[in-house]
């Protein structure tokens, strides 16, 4: 998950406290942040287990925070609920407000969440679909069929709200490997910015990797899921 920097120089990096030895499991999040530029960490919001995470699922991951400008820092988390959640920061880094849900629809997998070129406008990649959320991960089949589409939606206002979500790709193979995980996962797809040309990288079948290109003035031509109803 990438980190971001500050508008002051300090440095914030997502971490998650994940020990599935826990029984139910029980993870946590922090984000880790130094103004020293690295040399030491202050683990917020508190010591471990003393992290964010999702009531009445008793569980938060990884997280992605990015810096909106003039001292205002957003991040997006994983969760088990079925959607995206978010938290805002409008002091560097330090405090922070507690994490709540957003609209956008995701399995229990993290959120992939870049600032567009104009250094305005959040774009997030999703999977846009949710069967049976669980806690457990790991006894839940069907967040691997899940993964296995691609959509996106943006922000203006530092991802307080968010545009309706389009369609970019999904997984269209026969199953091969007897492995779901490996046959539908399109998570953790990684991407950057360059002169209006979205660059994204995304894994497929855990054994190559998928590269494509999307220019920003052409995000307005991918359908919404109206387009597939009509």
């Amino acid at each position: 998950m990438c980190m971001t920097e500050t508008d002051l120089g300090a440095w914030l990096l997502g971490s998650h406290e994940a020990d599935w030895s826990y029984k139910p499991i029980m993870t946590r999040k922090y984000l880790l942040w130094s103004e020293d530029q690295g040399q030491t960490w202050e683990l917020l919001p508190g010591q471990r287990h003393g992290g964010w995470y999702a009531k009445g699922f008793n569980r938060m991951d990884e997280c992605r925070p990015i810096n909106l400008g003039n001292g205002n820092i957003f991040f997006m988390t994983r969760t088990a609920t079925g959607y995206l959640w978010g938290s805002w920061s409008d002091d560097d880094g330090k405090p922070w407000t507690y994490p709540k849900p957003t609209p956008l629809v995701h399995p229990d997998v993290p959120p992939m969440l870049f600032m567009l070129s104009d250094g305005k406008t959040l774009i997030v990649f999703h999977h846009n679909r949710i069967k049976i959320q669980t806690a457990d991960l790991a006894g839940n089949r069907s967040q691997n069929y899940d993964r296995s589409e691609i959509w996106f939606a943006t922000s203006v206002d530092g991802g307080r709200s968010w545009s309706e979500p389009q369609f970019v790709f999904a997984t269209a193979l026969e199953p091969f490997f007897d492995n779901i995980w490996r046959d539908y996962n399109k998570s953790y797809l990684d991407a950057f910015i360059d002169d209006g040309v979205i660059n994204i990288f995304c894994p497929h079948r855990r054994e190559r990797v998928v590269f494509l290109q999307i220019r920003e003035v052409n995000l307005d031509k991918f359908p919404t899921r109206k387009a597939f109803l009509d």
